[in-house]
């Protein structure tokens, strides 16, 4: 049996002992199913909720670049908020029932981007889990965006940490480092500066990333980033 209090595990032990020694607390029956600490997702994409068995209407995909290009690209400038909020509903309910009490989502809907994170937080608080969050900041679609990006990282981030509990997290996103110039991690490294946070980004996850930070600064993907 396991005794808490306040959210802490006080004592594990003997059945029976231990419901003599708590017999105040409420009693909830397992059932015979096992007790373990909540799993922890450290890589989340909550805005891919509605594309699990999703036909893509192209020829599969042979490499990193071509499932961005094919499927991701193409889906993440369709989201509104509302489809974001619906997708975390879908995603953290999913969790919830297999274990996972903590995610960490890294965030894309490049067309709507402001707020986004904090949708996303609203859903998490509703629901009870636990999870930091933060938006996927990307050249891809033009300096603009990635300004609105950095944006929405910096203000979720500010949010975050005036929370008094410990259920809601920001920290910094970016994509990976082919789709970042030289000009805007400079800009993240500065943004950042401050905020008592961190970065969460896709590094070296296919080939190409590599060869694109050689190509164009002689460097691999991580000693770029340094």
């Amino acid at each position: 049996a396991v005794a808490i209090k306040d959210k802490v595990i006080v004592e594990v032990g003997d059945f029976e002992s231990l419901k003599i020694k708590y017999k105040d607390f409420e009693f909830i029956d397992a059932k015979g199913k096992v007790i373990m600490p909540g799993l922890i997702n450290t890589h989340h994409h909550i805005y891919s909720a509605f594309a699990r068995g999703m036909d893509a209407k192209e020829d599969p995909a042979q490499n990193f670049n071509e499932i961005l290009e094919r499927l991701w690209w193409k889906l993440d400038k369709k989201l509104t908020l509302e489809d974001t909020k619906y997708s975390a509903y879908t995603t953290y309910i999913d969790c919830i029932k297999n274990g996972v009490t903590t995610v960490f989502d890294h965030h894309a809907s490049p067309m709507s981007i402001t707020d986004s994170l904090f949708t996303i937080g609203d859903v998490a608080k509703e629901l009870g889990i636990r999870t930091s969050l933060c938006y996927e900041v990307s050249d891809r679609d033009g300096f603009n965006i990635t300004d609105e990006g950095i944006n929405e990282n910096v203000n979720f981030i500010k949010y975050a940490n005036k929370e008094e509990d410990d259920l809601i997290k920001g920290l910094f996103g970016l994509h990976a480092s082919f789709t970042l110039s030289d000009r805007t991690l400079e800009k993240c490294a500065k943004e950042i500066q401050g905020l008592n946070s961190g970065f969460h980004i896709h590094a070296a996850e296919g080939i190409s990333d590599l060869h694109e930070a050689l190509k164009n600064g002689g460097k691999r993907v991580i000693e770029r980033l340094y």
